[in-house]
C-alpha cells in the first residue's frame, strides 16, 4: 500500500502538520486511526479518531500503517559496508543511513577492542556527526571491549585487550559523548571500574566475561544494569553456578540486550527468554558489523577476518562476529515467536533503552521529539520522520502526489 506525502515540503524543512490515519502503537497506547501532530520538530498532540483536527496541512497519510516511536539500537558497529572502528569521515554518515531504512531513528555508535590511539581517532571522527547527525541520531558512544575477559574475546581481537582503565574512558568522554561501556566485571579493577562509571553518569553492561553471579551480584551492587547480547560470550546455565544467563533470569531489573536475528539466539532461547522476563527488561539490539546490507563475502572486523554466508557473520575459526541483522527485522522475529502485542514490544525496541540511558527518545508522548517509523503488512519501513524531518523519501512503497 502506499504512502502519500505532500509534495512540496523539502527533506530539511521542519513544518507545522499532521500525520493522519496512523494505527498507532506505543507503551500502553494504541489507537489505531491516530492523527500525529507535529511542530517544530516535536510531537504537538496525538489525536484519536473523533478528535476535532486542527486545520494544518498533512504531512502524510499513514493509511492505517502500524506506526511507532523511532526504533533506538545502542549496540551497532557498522553496516552499509561502513564500521565505527573506521576512524574516517563518512563512516557513521553512511550507518546512519543505514539504520533510517531499519526504521531506527538512534543508534549508539559501538567500537570494538582496538588500540587506545585508534579509538581516540575514533571518537575524534565521530563527534562531527554525533552533533549534526544528517540521518540517525548518535547521542552517545557505546564502548564494547577492551575491558573485557581475554577469554571471552569471540570476535573482539584478544591483542588489544586490556584491564579497565577508568582514564581512558574520561578523555574519550571528552572527545564525543560517551554513553555505555560493556565490560567484564570480574578483571583486575573491574567493580570499581563500575562505580566510577556510575558516578560519571556513564551506564555499565557486562559482555565477554566468565563472571560468577557472585561478580554478577557485586557489579549490580557498584551501578552496573545491563547485560550485552544475551547468552552470548557470557557464563551459561548450570545447575551448580548460574552464570550471568541464570543471573539475568533472577534479577528482575537487569536490562537484557538481545540480538534476536535466531543466530545468535535460537527461536526457543528468544520464546523463553521473553516468556520468563518482563518487557520492562529487553532491549532488541542488532550488534550489526560491515556487512549489514551488503552481500555474502568476506570483511573485517578489528583486524579480524569475517566470513559472510546466508546473513550469518563468522570468524575463521567460525565464532559469531556480530550480525546482519537489521532492527526491524529483529522486531519482526520477536512478535512472530511470541506473539508479544506490538505495543508492549515498542518497550523492547526503544522505550527501555531510552530510559535506561536518558535518551530523548522511545516515546512520542506529547513535547518527545517527533522520531516515528510507518512499517508496512511485511514490517518493512516506508517512513521514517527524525525531528519531524522525513528520512525516507525514496522508499518504495511510497507515492508521492
Amino acid at each position: 500500500m502506499a504512502l502519500t506525502r505532500i509534495s512540496l515540503r523539502r527533506e530539511t524543512e521542519a513544518m507545522h502538520g499532521l500525520i493522519i490515519h496512523a494505527d498507532f502503537h506505543q507503551p500502553n497506547q494504541h489507537y489505531p486511526d491516530a492523527t500525529l501532530e507535529i511542530q517544530d520538530g516535536r510531537i504537538v498532540a496525538i489525536h484519536e479518531v473523533d478528535a476535532s483536527l486542527p486545520s494544518l496541512p498533512v504531512l502524510l497519510d499513514a493509511q492505517h500503517q502500524r506506526t511507532f516511536p523511532g526504533f533506538v539500537d545502542i549496540h551497532t558497529h557498522g553496516a552499509n559496508g561502513r564500521d565505527v572502528c573506521d576512524g574516517s569521515p563518512g563512516a557513521l554518515e553512511a550507518i546512519g543511513r543505514a539504520k533510517i531504512r531499519e526504521g531506527v531513528t538512534t543508534f549508539l555508535p559501538t567500537t570494538l577492542t582496538i588500540p587506545r590511539d585508534d579509538l581516540q581517532r575514533v571518537a575524534e571522527f565521530a563527534a562531527p556527526y554525533m552533533a549534526n547527525p544528517t540521518f540517525a541520531k548518535a547521542p552517545a558512544l557505546h564502548i564494547e571491549g577492551p575491558f573485557i575477559n581475554r577469554s571471552c574475546a569471540g570476535a573482539q581481537n584478544p591483542a588489544y585487550v586490556r584491564p579497565p582503565d577508568a582514564q581512558e574512558v574520561r578523555e574519550l568522554h571528552a572527545i564525543a559523548p560517551i554513553g555505555l561501556v560493556s565490560m567484564a566485571p570480574e578483571t583486575d579493577g573491574g567493580i570499581l571500574f563500575i562505580e566510577e562509571m556510575t558516578a560519571l553518569g556513564i551506564v555499565t553492561s557486562l559482555a565477554h566475561t566468565a563472571a560468577t553471579y557472585a561478580d554478577f551480584q557485586a557489579a549490580r551492587k557498584a551501578g552496573a544494569t545491563h547485560l550485552t547480547h544475551y547468552c552470548n560470550q557470557m557464563t551459561g546455565l548450570h545447575h551448580r553456578e548460574v552464570g550471568l544467563v541464570g543471573a539475568a533470569l533472577l534479577d528482575d531489573d537487569v536490562l537484557i540486550e538481545a540480538i534476536c536475528d535466531e543466530i545468535h539466539l535460537c527461536p526457543e532461547m528468544i520464546a523463553l527468554t521473553f516468556k520468563h522476563r518482563s518487557i520492562d527488561q529487553m532491549m532488541l539490539v542488532t550488534d550489526s558489523m560491515t556487512a549489514s546490507w551488503m552481500p555474502d563475502g568476506t570483511y573485517e572486523l578489528a583486524g579480524l577476518e569475517v566470513l559472510v554466508k546466508d546473513g550469518a557473520a563468522r570468524l575463521t575459526s567460525g565464532a559469531l562476529a556480530g550480525s546482519t541483522l537489521r532492527y526491524h527485522h529483529a522486531a519482526r522475529n520477536v512478535h512472530r515467536i511470541t506473539g508479544i502485542p506490538w505495543l508492549d514490544l515498542t518497550k523492547a525496541c526503544g522505550y527501555n533503552q531510552a530510559k535506561s540511558l536518558g535518551l530523548d527518545a522511545g516515546t512520542l508522548e506529547p513535547g518527545s521529539p517527533a522520531d516515528i517509523v510507518i512499517v508496512d503488512d511485511d514490517g518493512e519501513p516506508v517512513a521514517v520522520f527524525v525531528n519531524g524531518i522525513d528520512k525516507l523519501p525514496e522508499a518504495s512503497a511510497v507515492q508521492r502526489i
